[in-house]
């Protein structure tokens, strides 16, 4: 479904989210159902939690039969009916349902009758009978359901929600040889954001899905409600075609009265428990202190309210999804919740305590509005931030400081988190509070560094930053020369931003001549320089450094952020064309961010997967990520990548031939980010080469690389002038050979002599070195350089009059080209012999490229199975290809 992502334009409201929701995710089991009952099987269950879509697949199955001429019977239990003979089955089979049910206590009369009635209603069709939440049903409609299946008058489709047993009269049925059992699983992220992207009519962030799928475990229901409620609090808004969370989903009421209406079954000492997780958990089994507890625990876990986790030495207790805790939570008055923490906290202290045991008295207490001492609130906030859970530590470190913890090192701590949360603005004042407060104590240089590197930090989380950060370290060279090493790895950070790679590498040599040599600091330095490394073009060498920084942080205790260190890694991997592993690391990384609350390491993911697919010529997937990280910048920092994923989207939309959208982005590019800027001025001259001025274009990339060649950004350099050999003219492909055949010479790196090769092969219009090069980019993941390539190999061989080879590279151009989601580069231009695919033709390839089905596309793109079908058939004719194998080739 394409959704306009026009620059500035604001999304309508929400619509549809009261109606009927799309059933995702479950094609696979409705096709299992359908055809074992078309087939042998008299009966399929189908298990889930509540709210996992049971009932919408059992009545999905039934529509198919009803297609094919079946007849359909509805029953469903019904507690309140379930002690009523026939009180499920009877309004389905008689006319006169009290008549029927009189009869209950002859069950042969009983039996006779209601074959007469299934005969009579499906008029020689045959027969399913849906029965919804069947361990429900009377007993007397149990065994006369059994009777009719066994007899062959009618076949079976029941829900059996979870933890309820299937019905005695039913077991022999349920275990025979032909029965299908169909477990729902919750739906995974992918699913989510499908499901949400179809509902609100357009993308949601990925961050936002993965955040949805994890309060909603995946429970279509869940989610449903917790949609509902973000759009009516006004945490669920768009702009720019993207749907995104600006709060905490909270759900609604009708979500808390669902998960309460469960919960007010439970006794005395079962509510106890309950109450007691939703303040604490999870908790260990002998922290249930309370009488009755352990009766308590069994029974909540026989009714599915509460999972157990015995990976560890001591055996913990959680509520099983995390909705209960906030219904609950809602429902405690403060004074019980009080005492609740309070009494809770104290058994766990009475005890001897590790760390971790420390971290969650101090948050209960401080839950309880009776903080811990100021000392013991710093310790578990520096705690909770080697525990990864940042919004937590934010909190203790904010309460240490109101509680008079207000020294340096606090302070320090409170800034980090405080950026790591993307408040930069308050992360800096907080900055510059310790470093008052250190100069006033007269605190070691070591501390003072630490400062001015963190505030360097985040000065280069805004786009025009990094010079300011620099200028703030050069200062502190010169009032502490002690502490060279760390300030001049800060400065290599900062260097490597503005692209002087040669300055930013020797700033890390000159801190490892003074560095020792603990793993610790060899690790440190070598994760220092895997990215001056990268942008010199020393590939191998930046991605082995990368990886030793990786492995160490890996280890146990380590106090380098492994994510972080990862990201490093991926620079180095997108810099050497791995992007399979760059892919793969990062999606990783991103996760758990996400988790984490980390929105620094969220945005760089997000960017780097733009990166990513960029590369590998998946432009709507790129411009996805880049959006994702637009928004995600602007809600929560840093502005920097704010910035340059606007420029991203501006190159996308020129690759893409929309010069309109791309002029857009262009202009919400803030001032002055255009002076010393390679992602601008190759939006420049993106735009300008839309625009008919392919002159201007290639002045504009050749004067940038004239800039940063000196600085050493050789595969910056090398990327720019790539671009420019794909702008369509051989001149300026021969200028770009040239210039990049200089840059070989300096660099190690096979990505750089890659990009050499292409550039010279356009120059040249040699047909065979470019199908080499085509095929080299094809088996790499590039899909758009190679279709590029392939299409120029198709001009030449014309040109020197091969026309079948030229026919064989355009049509393995227009193959590849598919996969590129709307690609329309100077290179892609096909001959008028070759015709080119239409938008839905492209955008349907694509689509089976990845791999879907035609069902799929169907339901994705809100079109019938048979038009997909017939675009594909379109497809294939004018590329020359006998099917779909081929096309994913």
């Amino acid at each position: 479904m394409r959704v306009s992502l026009g620059p500035g334009e604001p999304a309508e409201a929400p619509r549809g989210l009261d109606e009927a929701w799309p059933l995702v995710g479950r094609d696979a089991v409705i096709e299992r159902a359908t055809a074992a009952l078309n087939g042998p099987s008299r009966s399929v269950l189908v298990y889930g939690a509540s709210g996992i879509g049971k009932s919408r697949v059992m009545h999905t199955v039934a529509e198919r039969l009803a297609d094919d001429a079946w007849c359909v019977l509805a029953a469903s239990g019904n507690t309140a009916l379930s002690a009523v003979p026939l009180g499920a089955l009877a309004p389905v089979l008689a006319g006169d349902p009290v008549a029927m049910i009189t009869a209950a206590d002859e069950p042969v009369a009983l039996f006779a009758a209601a074959s007469a009635a299934v005969r009579g209603i499906a008029g020689g069709r045959r027969t399913i009978l849906t029965v919804d939440d069947v361990s429900a049903v009377d007993s007397v409609s149990v065994a006369l359901i059994a009777q009719l299946v066994e007899t062959g008058m009618l076949r079976l489709i029941a829900t059996v929600r979870e933890s309820d047993p299937v019905p005695d009269g039913l077991l022999s049925l349920a275990a025979s040889g032909d029965a299908v059992r169909l477990d729902l699983a919750p739906l995974d992220v992918d699913e989510v954001s499908e499901l949400l992207t179809r509902v609100l009519g357009g993308p949601i962030a990925h961050r936002d899905a993965v955040e949805l799928h994890r309060v909603s475990h995946g429970n279509p229901l869940f989610l449903r409600e917790l949609a509902i409620g973000a759009a009516e609090a006004g945490s669920l808004v768009a702009a720019d075609g993207l749907w995104q969370l600006v709060g905490v989903p909270v759900g609604t009421p009708a979500l808390r009265d669902l998960i309460r209406a469960r919960l007010r079954v439970l006794g005395d000492d079962e509510r106890d428990t309950v109450e007691r997780l939703a303040l604490c958990e999870p908790l260990a089994f002998d922290e249930f202190a309370r009488p009755g507890a352990p009766e308590a625990l069994a029974k909540l876990e026989l009714r599915g309210l509460i999972r157990v986790d015995e990976s560890g030495a001591r055996m913990r207790v959680g509520l099983a999804h995390p909705h209960y805790a906030s219904a609950v939570r809602d429902s405690i008055p403060r004074l019980r919740a009080v005492s609740l923490l309070l009494e809770q906290a104290d058994v766990v202290a009475s005890r001897p305590m590790s760390p971790g045991d420390e971290l969650r008295v101090a948050i209960w207490r401080l839950d309880a509005g009776r903080p811990s001492d100021a000392e013991l609130l710093a310790r578990t906030a520096a705690l909770a931030r080697m525990a990864h859970d940042r919004r937590t530590a934010e909190r203790l470190a904010a309460a240490a400081v109101a509680a008079g913890a207000d020294d340096a090192g606090t302070l320090l701590l409170h800034g980090e988190l405080l950026w790591s949360l993307g408040r930069a603005e308050d992360a800096l004042a907080t900055l510059a509070r310790a470093e008052e407060r250190a100069r006033a104590d007269g605190g070691p240089e070591e501390l003072l560094a630490a400062i001015g590197a963190a505030r360097a930090d985040v000065f280069g989380g805004d786009p025009l930053g990094s010079a300011r950060g620099l200028e703030l370290l050069e200062s502190l060279e010169r009032t502490l020369p002690g502490q060279s090493a760390t300030i001049a790895l800060s400065k290599a950070v900062l260097l490597v931003n503005l692209e002087y790679a040669h300055e930013a590498l020797a700033h890390v040599e000159s801190a490892a001549a003074v560095s020792g040599d603990s793993e610790f600091e060899q690790a440190v330095l070598q994760l220092s320089r895997a990215m001056p490394l990268a942008t010199l073009g020393r590939s191998d060498e930046a991605v082995a450094a990368a990886e030793h920084a990786v492995a160490f942080a890996k280890g146990e205790h380590s106090v380098i952020p492994q994510r972080r260190a990862e990201i490093v890694h991926a620079h180095a991997l997108i810099a050497a064309d791995r992007l399979d592993d760059a892919r793969s690391t990062v999606i990783e990384s991103l996760h758990d961010a996400i988790r984490h609350d980390d929105e620094l390491t969220a945005r760089l993911d997000e960017f780097l997967m733009g990166r990513i697919f960029w590369q590998l010529g998946r432009l709507d997937t790129a411009a996805r990520w880049f959006r994702d990280t637009q928004g995600g910048a602007e809600l929560h920092g840093p502005k920097s990548l704010r910035e340059f994923a606007i420029c991203f989207l501006a190159i996308l939309a020129a690759e893409q031939g929309d010069l309109g959208l791309a002029r857009g982005f262009r202009a919400r590019v803030i001032e002055g980010l255009d002076v010393d800027n390679s992602v601008t001025a190759l939006a420049d001259a993106w735009i300008a080469v839309g625009e008919g001025r392919p002159d201007a274009a290639a002045a504009t990339i050749l004067a940038r690389v004239d800039v940063i060649e000196p600085r050493g950004a050789v595969s910056v350099a090398a990327g720019l002038l790539h671009q420019l050999a794909r702008f369509g003219a051989r001149t300026h492909a021969r200028t770009a050979a040239g210039r990049l055949e200089r840059l070989v010479a300096a660099s190690d790196s096979p990505a750089v002599r890659r990009r050499l090769a292409h550039a010279r092969a356009e120059a040249d219009a040699d047909a065979a070195a470019l199908r080499t090069v085509g095929a080299e980019w094809e088996s790499i993941g590039h899909l758009l350089y190679a279709a590029e390539a392939f299409a120029s190999a198709g001009q030449a061989a014309r040109a020197d009059g091969r026309g079948r080879e030229a026919t064989a590279d355009l049509q393995r151009a227009a193959s590849l080209a598919a996969a590129c989601e709307g690609a329309r580069t100077p290179l892609l231009r096909f001959s008028e012999g070759t015709e080119p695919l239409t938008p839905r033709e492209r955008e349907i390839a694509s689509l089976a490229a990845q791999g879907l089905s035609s069902n799929e596309i169907a339901t994705r793109l809100f079109l019938s199975p048979r038009t997909v079908n017939n675009h594909l058939q379109s497809t294939y004719a004018k590329l020359g290809i006998r099917g779909r194998h081929e096309l994913q080739a």
